[in-house]
């Protein structure tokens, strides 16, 4: 075999040079030897030496190619001899194929290590692809792009982002209008969507109210309803639009404001809808209910929301049954506190009613767990007193776990802390009017 400087000194041109060292290197019994030769004969110092003496648009592919294929085995002798930051100045390179290369000898480069994918991040890669990525029209560089992305924000569990999430935001919208985009390369769309899904996996996790703030600012909320309505993307638009929910007041606003809270309820109260789907669904409007203001919650009413919720007051789980009877509480007790209770009857009241909720609350009074049994009789107390069960009251109160109290509240084990519908344990307080004090207090686990 040739000895490689040799090889790479033989031609004139770095074009010529570059492609007699990209002939070994793409056969496949060769490319490990010619590989390891190349990296010990000090090739790779000379090929990121080449990048520096070419004008950017006189840099052939070739050689960032195979810059590209050495980093597939030698990524720390390609980091070593300083080819991260011009690799990166190329990825918003004017030729398509070297901004692939350049993209392409990235993603080796960060495979397997979490120092190399920092230099990366450190060298700025964040601001030439953002609008590569948004603004491309050829296929392999969006693919390979939001491969990029991918890369960029997938981390093992319990390491640390490279990058704030709140710097990542500006992305979404633009991986969103990728998948929305008509006749899209399935490519494109595969690539995409993963990368969607690992942001929405570590914002689920991780989020904080600023990156809750940096998606409304760059527009992802808005665009989750596009995620929503894509068979393949709608359970990572829910677990983003779930992330935005456990927010502020305005973080809730912006669900609504992207008119998401109609398809919320409509999946929440599908019969066909995957149990998965529905339950994150159910959370999400829950979320908007327990800690949304009064305008909010009168929204998800609006809305429908109060059949999915009725609609939860079944089975056997003490925590979810707690918390959809707080829920209702709150809504009916929103309904009066707002003017409605000069009506002859409070308008909430009678959907509640027709949805069912209310003869399912009955039911309720007599559930076996004291602590649901307790909370259905405060909510029928406050709200349908002719519907209690008086000998079931009775009984509580003689077996001291209710008493009559001059107060007008009543305490619950579910408050306005507790992520409704959230698997684990809740502990608070809730508030209702009327005049018992119970003692329902107690951790609980959604099974």
């Amino acid at each position: 075999m040739a000895d490689i400087c040799q090889l790479l000194a033989s031609a004139s041109g770095p074009q010529v040079r570059v492609s007699k060292l990209l002939r070994p290197l793409s056969t496949k019994h060769m490319c490990d030897i010619v590989g390891q030769k190349a990296v010990d004969a000090g090739v790779v110092p000379a090929l990121v030496g080449q990048l520096s003496e070419c004008e950017e648009m006189q840099i052939p592919a070739t050689l960032v190619l195979a810059l590209s294929m050495l980093a597939a085995d030698h990524a720390a002798a390609v980091v070593d001899a300083g080819a991260v930051p011009p690799l990166v100045q190329l990825v918003s390179s004017g030729t398509d194929r070297v901004r692939l290369a350049a993209i392409a000898a990235l993603r080796m480069i960060m495979e397997g290590s979490v120092d190399r994918r920092d230099a990366v991040v450190a060298a700025g890669v964040l601001q030439p692809l953002l609008p590569v990525t948004r603004e491309s029209s050829d296929t392999d560089v969006l693919t390979w792009s939001a491969r990029l992305v991918y890369d960029l924000w997938s981390v093992a569990e319990n390491e640390p982002l490279p990058i704030p999430l709140a710097e990542l935001a500006p992305f979404v919208p633009v991986l969103v209008g990728l998948i929305a985009a008509p006749e899209q390369d399935d490519r494109v769309l595969q690539s995409a969507r993963g990368a969607l899904a690992q942001y929405s996996v570590c914002v689920e996790e991780d989020g904080t109210d600023a990156d809750r703030d940096a998606l409304v600012e760059h527009g992802a909320v808005a665009s989750m309803g596009t995620l929503l309505a894509d068979k393949h993307a709608k359970s990572i638009g829910y677990m983003i639009v779930h992330c935005m929910t456990t927010g502020t007041t305005a973080h809730k606003q912006a669900v609504i404001d992207a008119d998401l809270v109609p398809l919320l309820v409509d999946l929440a109260a599908g019969e066909k809808t995957d149990p998965n789907l529905k339950k994150i669904a159910e959370k999400i409007i829950g979320n908007i209910v327990r800690g949304g203001s009064q305008r909010q919650v009168e929204h998800v009413v609006e809305c429908g929301g109060i059949q999915p919720i009725s609609g939860l007051l079944d089975g056997e789980n003490d925590n979810r049954l707690t918390a959809m009877l707080w829920l209702l509480d709150k809504i009916l007790s929103g309904s009066s506190e707002a003017g409605h209770e000069g009506l002859p009857d409070n308008p909430y009241s009678t959907l509640v009613d027709q949805a069912g909720g209310v003869d399912k609350v009955v039911e309720l009074q007599t559930y076996n767990d004291m602590g649901v049994a307790l909370q259905a009789i405060v909510c029928l107390i406050s709200h349908f007193p002719t519907r209690v069960d008086a000998q079931r009251l009775e009984a509580l109160i003689e077996a001291g776990v209710i008493r009559v109290v001059q107060a007008d509240e009543v305490e619950t084990n579910v408050g306005a802390d507790d992520d409704i519908g959230s698997d684990g344990d809740s502990d608070g307080g809730g508030e209702g009017d009327g005049q018992l004090e119970g003692d329902s207090r107690g951790e609980r686990e959604e099974g």
